[in-house]
Order: C-alpha cells, then structure tokens, then sequence
C-alpha cells in the first residue's frame, strides 16, 4: 500500500514537472528543431523595452527581443531572435511601441516603403539611416503615460483659453456683438440698394452698347459703299488720271523750285552790292543826324524854314492880289 502512494506521488510530480517545462516552452515560444537568426536594429531611445519581448510581424509574433546594449553616438543596439520561417520585407525597419496599458512593449517589423503618417517616426527612420546600414533603422512610439499626460496639457490650454474667452465675453463684448451685427445687416442693406442702382447703370450702359453697335454697323457699311465707289473708280481708270495730274503738278513743283533756287543765287550775287549801299546810306544818315553837309545843315538851321515859310505867304499874298487886280498885272488888247 505504501509503495502504491509513492508510485501515485511520483507520478504526480513528474507530471507536474512536465507540465510546467511545457508552459515554460509555449510561454517563451521556443521551438525545437528550427534554426533562429538574429536581426540587429538601432534605435535612439527604447521605452521601455526589455530582453524577452515579443517581435510582430503584421501583428504575428515572429520572434523575441534577444538582447539590449548601448552603442557608440549614444545609439541604442536591439538584437532581435527571429524565427527562420519570418519573411521579413526587403527593407525592414523596427517600430518600439506599448503593447498593452499595463506596459508591455514589443517590436513591429515594417518596410521602409510604406507610408508612415507621423513625422517624428519619420525623421526617426531617417536618422537611423544617416547613422549606416549595417542595422535595422528604428523609431520608437510615445506610450500611453507620454500620450495621457500629452492630452493633459492640451486639456489644461484648452480650459485655460475656455477660461480666458469666457472672461472676454462679457455683457459689453455681447453688445458690441450685438451693434456690430446690426452695423453688417445696415451694410447689407445699403449694399443691395448700391447693387439695384448699378444695375440699372448697366442696363444703360448695355443699351448704349446696343446704340454703339448699330452705329459702328452703319459705320461699317457707309465704309463698304465707299470701298466699292473706289473700286469703280479705280476700274475706270479714274485713279490713273489722277496720279498723272500728281505727276505733272510734282514737276512744276520742281520747275519753281529751280527758279527759286535761281533767285535765290542772284540774291547772293548782289548780295555784296547790296551791302555796299546799305553802308552808304547808314553812312549818309549818320552825317544827316551829325549836322555835316548840305542835308544835315537843312535839318539842323531853322534860318530856311523861317524863310520858306515867308516866301509861302509872300506868295499867297500876290496871289491874292493878282486875283483882285488882275488888270495891274495883265494887259489885254484885241487890236
């Protein structure tokens, strides 16, 4: 009987020991018989990420976080245990982010190619890339403490601009509200009475085109009437005759023209002779007004005016006497 109980009691702790290798392996996800690589990402900062976490792959686990080392320029070396049947892209790149909100990290593997809609996980890839291609470029995503106290800030701006609209909205800035409406519903109202009288200035303005228009057609047609009289005269030689005229005016024209030209030459032929007098004459007139010679003595001695005049009435006297008697100066005889 007892060597029945410590063969039921053996069986039970061996079972108990197989079943907890058991969990041990299906927890570490262990596989026998296969063959595991490692993959090697750099990344600036981590998280909270641990040896032992989990690697995804389009939200598969694929693999665990092998290990976890500082390496030089202050980047962050993780290898990465993947198992060998893992098709990774062609150009992988290692996201960190929180798994659970009890936090649990893990690694997402994504190509370089997709469309990455953050920027800072952008310019994490970008960095890691500049750093060389010897790793995996990463990029680690803030987790949900960094996220909740984020959205605390943001709570706070936005109850302290709550705040401050709420003290700036007050019964004055509601009335000024309420004048500023009506001053818009006032301008609203001119601008339509401006709108209704500047379409009456457009349907004027439309009926003096329509005017303009019938005038520049009449125009128009007065110009084709005039086209086709030119044409016809044209055609009966009329504009011939006409250029001829112009020719023989043109050579008459030319024909005074040379006249001109001649007399113009004798004019500078005489040109000298007429100086001459000219010098003569200014000459003349400066001895006049000199008082030397006959003329300048004339006009300067007052002795032949007083006498010219004298002799005029001398004259006058006899005339008149010759008028009264003119037998005292005149004899008639018939035999």
């Amino acid at each position: 009987m007892r060597r029945a109980n410590e063969t039921l009691v053996g069986a039970v702790v061996l079972g108990a020991i197989v079943l907890v290798v058991a969990g041990s392996v299906w927890l570490s996800q262990s596989r026998f018989g296969g063959t595991d690589r490692i993959a090697s990402a750099r990344f600036r900062t981590i998280g909270g990420l641990q040896a032992g976490n989990p690697v995804l792959l389009r939200g598969v686990r694929v693999g665990t976080v092998e290990a976890v080392s500082l390496g030089p320029n202050n980047w962050v070396n993780v290898e990465l245990k993947l198992r060998s049947n893992a098709q990774v892209p062609a150009r992988p790149a290692a996201i960190i982010s929180a798994t659970t909100l009890f936090g649990d990290w893990g690694v997402g593997i994504v190509s370089q190619t997709d469309s990455i809609d953050d920027p800072t996980v952008r310019a994490q890839l970008d960095e890691a890339l500049r750093a060389g291609s010897d790793r995996w470029p990463g990029a680690t995503l803030p987790d949900i403490g960094q996220l909740t106290a984020q959205a605390g800030r943001i709570a706070g701006d936005i109850a302290l601009i709550a705040g401050r609209v709420s003290d700036a909205f007050d019964s004055t800035s509601a009335r000024r509200l309420q004048g500023a409406f009506r001053d818009l519903s006032d301008l609203s109202r001119r601008m339509s009475i401006i709108v209704s009288r500047q379409q009456e200035a457009l349907t004027r303005i439309g009926t003096n085109l329509d005017t303009g228009t019938s005038s520049l057609a009449r125009g128009a047609m007065s110009l084709e009437r005039t086209l086709g009289r030119m044409d016809s005269a044209t055609s009966n030689e009329q504009l011939q005759r006409i250029l001829g005229s112009t020719d023989t005016i043109t050579s008459d024209l030319r024909a005074v023209v040379s006249n001109l030209r001649g007399v113009s030459g004798a004019a500078a032929a005489q040109q000298e002779a007429l100086g001459r007098i000219i010098a003569n004459t200014d000459s003349i007139i400066a001895r006049a007004n000199a008082g030397q010679g006959n003329l300048g003595l004339l006009s300067r001695d007052t002795t032949l005016y007083n006498e010219s005049v004298a002799a005029v009435r001398s004259l006058r006297d006899l005339l008149r006497d010759v008028q009264a008697n003119p037998r005292k100066y005149f004899t008639f005889s018939v035999f």
